[in-house]
């Protein structure tokens, strides 16, 4: 096994056989990583696109330039440069590619892929994106014998969704699911061939909304509570 962070360190205290430093928003350096793997173990059976950032809760408008961009950067950018230098040796291999979508950005953990997530916009944005990767990646790599598997995270107790937190009352309740549980959950996932991975799987039946698309927003604008979370973002 791999690991490859932007601190070396955490990689190398992860405890896999090969730890590498890299960022995933440098294409070259994520080029050189799959050089490494493959020079060290001969071929790559599973890449986990799991590099993930966010800014603490704001709106665009109160951003710092250059924060929502980073965050970008790193969840969509990052994760195409992770796969796109494996496509080749996942294709020799027969492999399998998991990349980490959401349901929900933290303080409003119902929200994240499925509805506006207000603070969170530009971290909401990406993982969307990633989504639909993900899902065309399938498409195009299915042929060759190389699986996707769509993960969805809900509130799972890392240091980023503490760092995130609602302070609507009883946001800490929500965060039900360490990552140790979630990463045996992906794993299943993988094993069976899963598309989409919903974590923790109570989360399941927020999929019912997704045909509602902009009448669940048109709700959302006349929610009193969204309208404080703007307000209180927009702070700073």
């Amino acid at each position: 096994m791999c690991a490859v962070d932007i601190d070396e360190e955490a990689a190398q205290s992860s405890g896999a056989d090969l730890a590498i430093g890299a960022d995933v928003a440098d294409r070259e350096a994520m080029a050189a990583a799959v050089d490494r793997v493959l020079e060290r173990f001969g071929r790559l059976d599973v890449v986990f696109c799991t590099a993930g950032i966010t800014h603490l809760p704001a709106t665009v408008r109160s951003l710092k330039p250059g924060e929502a961009q980073r965050v970008i950067e790193v969840n969509l950018i990052g994760t195409l440069n992770t796969i796109e230098p494996a496509i080749e040796p996942l294709i020799a291999a027969r492999g399998h590619i998991v990349v980490v979508s959401s349901m929900g950005w933290p303080p409003n953990t119902e929200y994240g892929t499925l509805l506006p997530a207000v603070g969170g916009v530009a971290y909401s944005t990406s993982k969307t994106a990633v989504e639909m990767l993900g899902r065309g990646l399938r498409m195009e790599l299915s042929q060759y014998g190389v699986g996707v598997t769509i993960t969805y995270f809900g509130p799972i107790d890392t240091a980023m969704g503490r760092l995130t937190l609602s302070p609507a009352p009883k946001a800490k309740e929500r965060i039900t699911v360490g990552p140790e549980k979630a990463a045996v959950a992906v794993l299943r996932a993988v094993e069976r061939g899963k598309v989409r991975a919903i974590i923790p799987a109570r989360w399941n039946f927020l999929n019912i909304v997704r045909p509602l698309g902009v009448h669940l927003d048109n709700l959302l604008l006349r929610s009193k509570t969204q309208r404080e979370f703007i307000r209180t973002y927009d702070s700073g």
